[in-house]
């Protein structure tokens, strides 16, 4: 018979009501606490990256293919083989050896002795012309012109590095105003020695062009200033910001108390970040479109943009499918409905495939790596992160496929980690069984 009191049971039924309540709320504040440290200053952190990511990206390009002399000439190079910028080259020799035959009066010197010849100075004049305009496409599709071309071009980017380092008056590239100029010096003097060549030795007294008659404007921006300043404050960060700015996006996760979120996060920064540089691409190509409309170089130098961006365009495409990614790895880590359930029929599925091979030789191999499951879960993302470390240029495919094979691995391990599981199982069954007492007759 019970001596409990009534009353009694009432009140400890109020003193568990009143502690459960207390818990609640020291639970409620602690988690309001951990939002207040922990998750403010990983948002702080997500934002920072994100306003910095754009820039970095940017840096990280303008580092490796203009200020590496190596790689820009690479870059570069197969412009000799663009008709668009033979064209424009070959436009602006010919006109200024052609200018220097009629400044010379090299066909009157020569018809001076033959006064019944100079009626005959006007066509031969135009022979001469069209001589030197054959002679001129000629070296700008040879092979000789790509190797000029390279040689140009190297130190194209060394005086243009000086351009926008320091004052710059004089070599192959100069700063007047607001244009940035190409000396075609050297090709001259080649087309000049294929005219010796091909037997017309005159062409090497040809005097050397005025330096207005030999250059090609290669680019001209009212900004030109402030690129400059822009590159003397960037350059020293720039070989590092990117990476400062991936530590920042990593820290952020890490600090996270909802992690999952925060990686959904840092894909969209990426996606953002991305989509502001692209759009800062296409403006920055519709500027130098509108100032060059109307030049004779105005198609070449699209040619000439087009090429030289041509990986940053790759990395904007690479970091718009990098975005993409992370966002649905952070949505398939989350909490929500629709990522558990998700979640649960994969593990259903593989947890099914893996209990019917517990009894073959998957799950004695699968046992191994149940017991070394959590080795194998931080193994795989991480070499995952080091093949694309150590990718040049990583491509958007290449984080496909690696993602592709990192899902696949972490399919096959959870498959025999179920398999070993239920070996095990199976194994231990046996040996109950087996040492059950037999039944007496």
């Amino acid at each position: 018979m019970s001596t409990e009191n009534p009353e009694d049971v009432e009140a400890l039924k109020s003193r568990i009501a009143a502690l459960e309540a207390k818990e609640a709320e020291l639970e409620a504040h602690q988690e309001t606490r951990r939002f207040s440290g922990r998750g403010l200053t990983a948002w702080v952190l997500l934002v920072v990256a994100a306003l910095l990511f754009p820039i970095a990206l940017t840096a990280f390009w303008a580092q490796k293919t203009l200020v590496d002399t190596s790689r820009y000439v690479q870059t570069v190079a197969p412009l000799a083989e663009d008709p668009t910028i033979q064209n424009a080259v070959a436009a602006q020799v010919t006109t200024a050896i052609n200018n220097q035959i009629d400044s010379s009066g090299k066909v009157d010197e020569i018809l001076a002795d033959f006064p019944k010849l100079q009626p005959l100075a006007g066509p031969i004049t135009a022979g001469l012309h069209s001589l030197v305009s054959s002679t001129v496409n000629k070296v700008v599709t040879s092979d000789q012109f790509s190797s000029i071309w390279v040689g140009l071009n190297e130190k194209v980017q060394q005086g243009v590095i000086k351009v926008l380092s320091s004052d710059a008056s004089s070599g192959p590239i100069t700063i007047q105003g607001d244009q940035v100029i190409l000396d075609t010096g050297d090709l001259i003097a080649a087309v000049k020695q294929r005219l010796v060549d091909r037997g017309f030795t005159w062409a090497a007294n040809l005097p050397v062009p005025s330096v207005a008659d030999r250059q090609i404007v290669l680019l001209t921006s009212p900004q030109l200033a402030q690129a400059r300043l822009a590159y003397q404050i960037a350059q020293p960060i720039s070989q590092w910001l990117i990476f400062a700015v991936l530590l920042l996006f990593l820290a952020a996760v890490l600090v996270a108390v909802r992690r999952a979120r925060m990686i959904i996060g840092v894909g969209i920064a990426i996606l953002l970040g991305a989509l502001v540089v692209r759009l800062l691409l296409v403006y920055g190509e519709t500027a130098v479109e509108y100032n060059l409309s109307g030049t004779s170089w105005a198609v070449a130098q699209n040619a000439f943009v087009t090429i030289l961006t041509s990986y940053l365009i790759i990395a904007i495409r690479t970091m718009f499918v990098l975005g993409i990614v992370l966002a649905v790895i952070g949505w398939y880590l989350s909490g929500t409905s629709s990522a558990t359930a998700s979640r649960a029929y994969v593990s259903k599925l593989l947890d099914g495939a893996g209990a019917g091979a517990g009894d073959t030789a998957l799950g004695k191999v699968g046992a191994w790596f149940a017991r070394t499951r959590t080795f194998w879960r931080f193994v795989i993302p991480v070499l995952a992160v080091l093949i694309l470390l150590f990718q040049s240029p990583l491509t958007g495919s290449t984080i496909l496929w690696v993602v592709l094979l990192g899902a696949i691995a972490f399919v096959v391990l959870e498959f025999l980690v179920a398999a070993g599981r239920a070996s095990l199982t199976s194994a231990e069954s046996t040996t109950d069984d087996a040492e059950q007492p037999a039944p007496v007759a």
